[in-house]
């Protein structure tokens, strides 16, 4: 039993004990003690490793095995009525029907989940298994042609600006549906169903909470109708993993109090756990402007802050979603976005094992994550934010401030720019304030020898 200085690295042959003085029992062996947890694999207590590094080592093999998606119900060119045939078809957010509008027919898309089986088979994931448009980009050509299924012309759409066009001859709306070579056309999509009317006032309630502290720029030029509907790739990803993690633990024995301070006692311990974990729909950004959360010009880190989204109500991919929105193409492939998966895999390993160490009432600090990848899945899809940008100019730099609303469940959060002189002045007020008051009354101590 010892005072707790700043913990030495863990010892070299992983068992568990103090590491100062005598060496005491351990805690209590229970359903979550150390002692319950199963031995590690074999030949796996070499140099601590990131969670990144064994991600690209776990998945070597000789090729990803390819989901087929099934075919859009509209391909591409013309989208027709599943009942009549006419092209004049449109997508209600509000209901999430399609609607024929010639013969009036309502009809509604199968959620992808259910069509391909993506909530099933997680625990026999071996390899990679990659979905038709979660496929490497081809190339960055933006300009695909279409033959028009009404009249035969051929019809340029430009895929940086929209995946629909319209026929210049019989004027028919062409659509683009299935994979293309460039990124965008996911697999999946998840329509809106917040309106723009519920986001500008989700995103007007947020400013005004903060506006006090709000740059009178930011404050002066803020309007709530200037948001945007946009849908932004990502990547849905299954995991069968296993993961383990060393660090130290410590239980607390006693504290001494003596004069003006507290000592510590406690105890030391090497800990190690092992878990299999099966994780389900995973989402990963797979914008690589996005995917930056520590950028310096822009507040990227907003989006993910509105998470989750019910990936499970995805729908196979049609144009017609994307009527009065606007979308963003994919620029990054799988082998790049396994980074950004294999650091919530290690976080959400982290989490399944916090039960199991509630005994170390001092906490644990894990020293060594290593990440088993037996299987994964990555599935393309495009996902609903509501978004409202601002440009801050601020010592020679543009900083991009963004407010975003989840387009499914309202969720709310943003960056607004702060005024340095409103918040001195506060803050230089407050100070006055209470030196008003506590002034006085240590000059009455003094005086009176307090």
């Amino acid at each position: 039993m010892s005072t707790l200085p700043p913990p030495p690295p863990p010892p070299s042959d992983g068992q568990g004990g103090a590491q100062q003085g005598s060496v005491p029992p351990p805690p209590p062996a229970t359903a979550s003690a150390p002692a319950d947890v199963p031995a590690p694999p074999e030949n796996d207590a070499a140099e601590p490793t990131t969670a990144a590094e064994t991600l690209e080592e776990a998945i070597k093999n000789d090729g990803p095995e390819i989901l087929a998606t099934p075919e859009s119900t509209g391909k591409d060119g013309v989208n027709r009525c599943t009942r009549c045939g006419a092209s004049e078809v449109s997508y209600n957010d509000q209901t999430e029907t399609f609607r024929c509008l010639f013969c009036r027919f309502e009809w509604s898309e199968r959620s992808l989940d259910e069509q391909m089986g993506l909530s099933t088979g997680i625990e026999s994931l071996s390899g990679k298994v990659i979905s038709t448009a979660a496929q490497d980009i081809e190339t960055d050509e933006a300009l695909v042609t279409l033959k028009c299924t009404g009249c035969g012309a051929e019809v340029i759409v430009n895929t940086d600006d929209s995946l629909h066009a319209k026929c210049h001859w019989c004027k028919h709306v062409l659509s683009l549906n299935n994979r293309i070579p460039n990124g965008a056309v996911p697999d999946g999509i998840l329509p809106f169903t917040v309106t723009k009317e519920q986001a500008m006032a989700s995103i007007q309630a947020f400013v005004d909470d903060r506006k006090m502290f709000a740059s009178p720029a930011f404050a002066a030029s803020f309007t709530a109708e200037n948001v945007r509907g946009v849908y932004l790739p990502y990547m849905t990803v299954d995991g069968n993993i296993s993961a383990r993690l060393d660090g130290q633990g410590e239980v607390l024995t006693k504290k001494v109090r003596r004069d003006d301070e507290t000592i510590y006692y406690g105890d030391r311990y090497a800990v190690t756990r092992h878990v299999d974990v099966l994780v389900d729909d995973l989402v990963v950004e797979t914008s690589e402007s996005k995917a930056n959360l520590n950028s310096p010009v822009s507040t990227n880190n907003i989006v993910n802050s509105i998470l989750p989204f019910d990936v499970k109500e995805m729908v196979r991919f049609n144009a017609n979603y994307l009527t009065g929105y606007t979308s963003e193409r994919r620029d990054m492939n799988i082998d790049a976005a396994e980074k950004y998966a294999a650091n919530h895999f290690a976080t959400i390993s982290r989490g399944m094992v916090a039960g199991s160490v509630m005994k170390y009432n001092r906490g644990v600090r894990w020293e060594s994550e290593h990440v088993w990848i037996h299987g994964s899945r990555w599935v393309s899809v495009l996902l609903p934010v509501w978004l409202y940008g601002y440009e801050e100019k601020r010592g020679g730099e543009t900083i991009t401030h963004y407010l975003a609303v989840n387009g499914r469940t309202g969720e709310t959060m943003g960056s607004v720019p702060i005024s340095r002189k409103k918040l001195f002045a506060v803050a230089f007020g407050t100070a006055a304030a209470i030196s008003v008051i506590t002034w006085p009354m240590a000059i009455v101590a003094l005086a009176f020898g307090f």
